[in-house]
């Protein structure tokens, strides 16, 4: 596991009252609830259209990341991968954790995922990973980090917090 010099995130709040929108360092943001996430990503299943929320993640997080490591002259893989960890839990995903990171490979738990543990409380266990946001979320991580473009990443959730187990699992590798 990776030992990171704490880096804090910065974040600066703001609302526009008239339209009731949020900004989070000058980006307009929808912070996670995961008993929306749970309603979303079922009818994404349905529609056998999952891929569609990994990617969705992964085009608006990354910019997010980018721009906040260029913003901010964050220059270190390991205080890269901790502001990613950091904004996760900001967004209320849950709690990230980075075992290794590589030019070709990672390897990503969650200790915590808001969105397996709403899955369960509202549907039970599931027989397979539902949990596409954090896939195009750890995705954008990998590929701003590495500096490679988006779509090059590929995400698989191996051991499934949905599925029964204790943390998720991701490895990540490139096309």
């Amino acid at each position: 596991m990776f030992k990171f010099e704490k880096t804090n995130l910065f974040l600066n709040k703001k609302v526009d009252p008239k339209h009731y929108r949020h900004f989070v360092n000058k980006v307009p943001m929808v912070l996670h609830c995961h008993h929306y996430s749970t309603l979303y990503t079922q009818l994404a299943l349905d529609a056998k259209e999952e891929e569609v929320l990994l990617k969705s993640m992964e085009e608006a997080i990354y910019p997010i990341l980018e721009n906040y490591y260029k913003d901010n002259n964050i220059e270190r893989i390991d205080d890269k991968v901790e502001v990613a960890c950091q904004y996760f839990s900001f967004m209320g995903l849950g709690k990230m954790s980075v075992i290794s990171i590589s030019e070709n490979s990672a390897e990503v738990h969650l200790l915590r995922s808001h969105l397996d543990e709403g899955w369960i409380k509202k549907f039970g266990k599931y027989d397979r990973p539902i949990n596409y946001i954090a896939s195009g979320f750890i995705a954008a991580m990998f590929e701003v980090i590495n500096d490679k473009r988006t779509n090059t990443a590929i995400v698989q959730e191996v051991q499934s917090i949905a599925k029964g187990a204790e943390r998720a699992v991701f490895r990540v590798s490139t096309k």
